[in-house]
């Protein structure tokens, strides 16, 4: 505008002193005029240096502008009276999928959808400067989101307003991840303050877990105390099941991995007695099962992937049962080999990386999940149940990390016949062990091996004591590493019992470490409240054996003691 302007005031001058000079030529003598003439041929000949000086500069300015508006995503536009474009700059074929010339003309909000087309109409009737944002289709699947800013054009003889229409979806991307790393705070958090209190907890939880099955080996025990025991037993576990769970939510919680075949998760949960009373409360939805029978297997943790079939199962019974009177009372669980040969699998229409997956999926046949619910369903503690009453708001979270843990994905579709959680797992061509452990307490007594209990606490000394003395073992216990490393050097144990974190003496990594020197061969296996750390793995890659989980079972502890002696 600049340049118009200074151009417009030179032709105004040369017009005017192009006047005034050729009309005094005109009345001169010639002996004057021909001087004045030659100055005004000067005169000309500089305004004209001047004026395409003026020129080239426009065209550069021009030039660079063309270069700044036709690499630019937007579309600006104006518009008339009637609403219909008169004006169109930028990138139109990537805003809506039409070149300038078919917009040109036409109402501009036809490009917009029909809720934001009316939005966008009745802005404009309050002549105020706006902006406004929704998704323009460019096509049957696809929708660009963008930002319209407009303002009214004051004082002009034709258009009424102009803007800008923007492609937000770089702003779209950015403000999800931002969300996402937000929850993955969240998460974090929340798992170091589950971490914070797992080992106290667990430890607590172990005297209510593990001493009632150490009392019920006492085979004179009265009925009556007998059952009252196995009441306290079964809540002290189920109550590690729950600090367990919050672990899980956390992510990067590592557990022992072992080759798997889901069919055989399944088979298994679907037999235990604690299925048997979950299906009775939903007696009339029925479970139909399609298991592939040559199903690959996979490497993960068989307590987690067990878990997460339950939680699955159970969400699509309490669906199912809730719309069971619409006639479907179905629930499908299903497994299958899956084959990804390029990055777009046509199974789940979603990028994978090529290979072999192992699929899970349940499908219930529910109302579906609300479409304003499904990115929130794997957020920790969301649930539209009454808390307290029915699920926790933790289910799915767990399913997601675990699959997540094990390298697979996750993909939910909902609609108003039901929801499908489709799980991949990747998938190995190896077979299964054909060994069993043992199942009985025979099977995993001593021989009179002398064993070394390291715990900073009594009442954990005392449970691991009675444990290992009933199963036939000599058993010595001290509170810390430095008394461990002094009983040591006086007196050999065919096996260690370490607990990992002991306050405030050396932990139990250190404390093995140190007793690595003293005596290279020297067994032993980890125990700990918490789920395997840095630190179990280090021990575990100097020598250590098993890694027991507190509250541990008889049985956990006694075929890791068994096993590690065997070794």
């Amino acid at each position: 505008m600049k340049f118009l302007h200074k151009i417009t005031g030179l032709l105004q001058i040369w017009a005017a002193l192009f006047i005034f000079l050729a009309l005094l030529i005109l009345f001169l003598p010639a002996q004057t005029g021909k001087p004045l003439c030659l100055i005004f041929f000067m005169l000309n000949g500089s305004f004209i240096i001047v004026l395409l000086s003026w020129v080239k500069s426009i065209k550069l300015v021009m030039k660079e502008t063309g270069l700044i508006v036709s690499n630019s995503k937007d579309l600006m536009w104006a518009m008339d009276s009637r609403l219909n474009a008169t004006f169109i700059c930028g990138d139109p074929e990537h805003i809506s999928g039409k070149n300038a010339m078919a917009l040109l003309n036409k109402p501009l909000a036809s490009i917009l959808p029909e809720d934001a087309r009316d939005r966008f109409n009745t802005l404009i009737g309050e002549n105020q400067p706006f902006s406004m944002e929704c998704l323009i289709s460019k096509g049957e699947n696809s929708t660009l989101p963008v930002e319209i800013l407009a303002e009214p054009i004051q004082g002009s003889g034709q258009d009424t307003f102009h803007g800008i229409i923007r492609d937000i979806s770089d702003q779209k991307k950015l403000q999800a991840l931002k969300k996402e790393l937000n929850s993955s705070k969240k998460l974090k958090n929340l798992g170091d303050l589950a971490g914070s209190v797992a080992h106290d907890l667990n430890n607590s939880l172990a005297g209510i877990a593990t001493y009632p099955e150490i009392l019920l080996m006492d085979d004179t025990l009265s009925p009556k105390i007998r059952a009252s025991l196995d009441i306290i037993k079964e809540s002290g576990q189920n109550a590690s099941a729950v600090v367990s769970d919050l672990l899980t939510i956390s992510r990067g919680i590592r557990e022992e991995c072992q080759l798997l075949n889901i069919n055989t998760i399944i088979k298994r949960f679907m037999a235990a007695p604690e299925f048997e009373k979950i299906k009775t409360a939903y007696g009339k939805v029925d479970i139909e099962m399609h298991l592939e029978p040559e199903l690959l297997t996979i490497s993960g943790s068989y307590r987690h992937i067990e878990k997460s079939i339950m939680h699955l199962v159970i969400n699509a019974l309490e669906e199912t049962a809730a719309t069971a009177g619409r006639g479907n009372g179905t629930i499908v669980l299903s497994t299958a080999n899956h084959y990804v040969d390029s990055e777009k699998d046509g199974y789940t229409q979603q990028n994978l990386s090529p290979g072999e997956y192992v699929m899970l999926e349940v499908l219930d046949a529910g109302k579906g999940i609300p479409e304003d619910c499904l990115n929130k369903i794997f957020d920790p503690f969301f649930t539209k149940k009454k808390m307290g009453r029915s699920g926790s708001g933790l289910g799915l979270t767990l399913v997601k990390n675990t699959v997540l843990d094990h390298q697979g994905e996750i993909f939910v579709a909902s609609d108003e016949n039901g929801t499908k959680f489709t799980l991949l797992f990747p998938a190995l061509r190896s077979e299964l062990p054909t060994t069993s452990q043992p199942t009985s307490i025979e099977e995993i007594r001593g021989k009179g091996e002398t064993l070394l209990v390291v715990d900073d606490l009594a009442s954990q000394r005392k449970i691991a004591q009675t444990i290992l003395k009933n199963l036939g073992y000599k058993v010595f216990s001290v509170a810390d590493g430095i008394q461990a490393l002094d009983f040591i050097m006086q007196t050999p144990v065919d096996l260690l019992i370490l607990d990992m974190v002991m306050a405030p003496s050396i932990s139990g990594l250190e404390t093995y470490k140190r007793i690595k020197k003293i005596r290279p061969s020297q067994k032993a296996i980890l125990a700990s409240g918490h789920s395997e750390s840095e630190d179990v793995l280090k021990a575990l890659s100097i020598g250590a054996g098993a890694f027991v989980k507190k509250p541990y079972t008889i049985l956990d502890m006694g075929i890791a003691v068994k096993e590690e002696l065997n070794r």
